[in-house]
């Protein structure tokens, strides 16, 4: 049964349209998204995970719906929902940036190959008729056969009570990103016969927790990720035994309680924007959790790092991100080579976390939602790079 608890005693406020944020198509979400990648554009949309003719009232585009969705609700005043599924995406979309930038170190723990190997798939139908989301799957299971982690498809595929076949696909794209530094991906099309509430079970979010222990055996920043994840994730299961810890989620944003507003994250969301999109680490200095494992007592704090000005959770530090500079994409994407029928088209495929989802009937409440799209790629024109800078203060100023 998903459970819902009070965090603050004010009323939740009615989330305002933003008109330069709201989207009300697939195709517009994705061009609002999209725009900070300069190189590809979108030349036609082929498929994505909503349906066709039907798109949720009010969504905001975000170039990290995980992030920023907490972030609105802790400072708009909204009710906010969360599924394992949508914490799980986002620790996907983080680990990807991490592998790809440790292609090398990491070869070992993935691959026998030593160069690039080359993975196709086939369909029955074109690319107007083909589920792209069906092929997706099929190409992690074909990815599957190829490494030597024979555990490493059923740990990134989720698989909790509130698993759509969504989620399902926008893991697998989210996987096929992650292993693009040994694999090259082909779909092969040939015609043929056309055949704060917490959802889910207590038993989703045990599982969530136990996710965690294969990320320490990808190095050492994984396994300082895993001491700033357990106790989130722990409380995330905590609240489940009737015993929400209303402290720990007043500071989702700011580690002081109820703090609002400040340029600057540096409460435990923090926890998933460790790598930036380059793979560089974030977090807190790898000397720091090189100490005894966390307990009750908070381990000894680095002089840089005095205790009152930091979050501590069960002894673990909690990193300070510049919100304009350090809160990185919550979506990857990865090149796929189409063969429809003897046509070769370079697509692409993207999914993650893209998007705020306000409710239908209750417009004080919001979601993130995980996307994916699939589309055929043609290359922008020259340009200059002026990539948007988001402005903090227009954020606030919406709510």
């Amino acid at each position: 049964m998903p459970i819902c608890f009070k965090v603050a005693t004010h009323k939740a406020n009615q989330v305002k349209q933003q008109a330069h944020k709201s989207a009300t198509s697939p195709e517009e979400l994705l061009a609002k998204v999209w725009d900070e990648k300069q190189q590809w554009a979108c030349a036609e949309l082929l498929q994505s995970s909503f349906s066709e003719n039907r798109f949720p009232n009010v969504v905001h585009a975000e170039g990290n719906g995980f992030v920023e969705t907490a972030i609105a609700a802790y400072n708009g005043h909204h009710h906010l929902v969360l599924r394992p599924d949508d914490v799980w995406i986002a620790i996907l979309g983080q680990f990807n940036f991490y592998v790809n930038a440790h292609v090398k170190e990491l070869r070992a723990q993935f691959v026998r190959h030593k160069k690039k190997k080359r993975i196709e798939v086939t369909a029955r139908g074109s690319r107007y008729t083909v589920d792209f989301g069906a092929l997706s799957k099929d190409m992690v299971e074909a990815i599957h056969k190829n490494v030597v982690d024979n555990e490493l498809k059923d740990w990134i595929l989720p698989d909790f009570s509130t698993t759509t076949d969504h989620d399902t696909v926008i893991s697998a794209v989210l996987m096929m990103s992650t292993m693009k530094g040994y694999f090259n991906y082909s779909m092969s099309l040939m015609c043929g016969i056309p055949s704060v509430t917490l959802e889910g079970e207590k038993a989703d979010w045990d599982k969530l927790v136990k996710r965690l222990d294969k990320l320490s055996s990808f190095g050492p920043e994984p396994t300082a990720w895993v001491q700033l994840l357990r106790p989130i994730f722990n409380r995330f299961a905590q609240a489940f035994n009737g015993d929400p810890d209303v402290d720990f989620w007043s500071r989702i944003c700011h580690h002081q309680s109820f703090g609002s507003g400040p340029v600057y994250l540096s409460g435990w969301i923090t926890a998933f924007c460790v790598w930036s999109a380059t793979g560089e680490w974030q977090g807190p200095p790898l000397a720091f959790f090189q100490q005894s494992p966390a307990s009750e007592t908070p381990h000894r704090v680095p002089s840089e790092y005095p205790q009152g000005s930091r979050l501590f959770l069960d002894g673990v530090l909690y990193p300070v991100l510049d919100y304009y500079n350090h809160v990185t994409l919550g979506f990857c994407d990865v090149d796929v080579k189409l063969d429809d029928n003897g046509k070769k088209i370079d697509c692409m495929m993207v999914a993650g976390h893209v998007a705020c989802l306000v409710g239908d009937k209750d417009s004080d409440t919001i979601r993130p939602l995980p996307s994916w799209f699939m589309f055929i790629k043609k290359e922008k024109s020259q340009e200059p790079n002026l990539k948007a800078k988001r402005a903090w203060k227009k954020f606030c100023s919406c709510f």
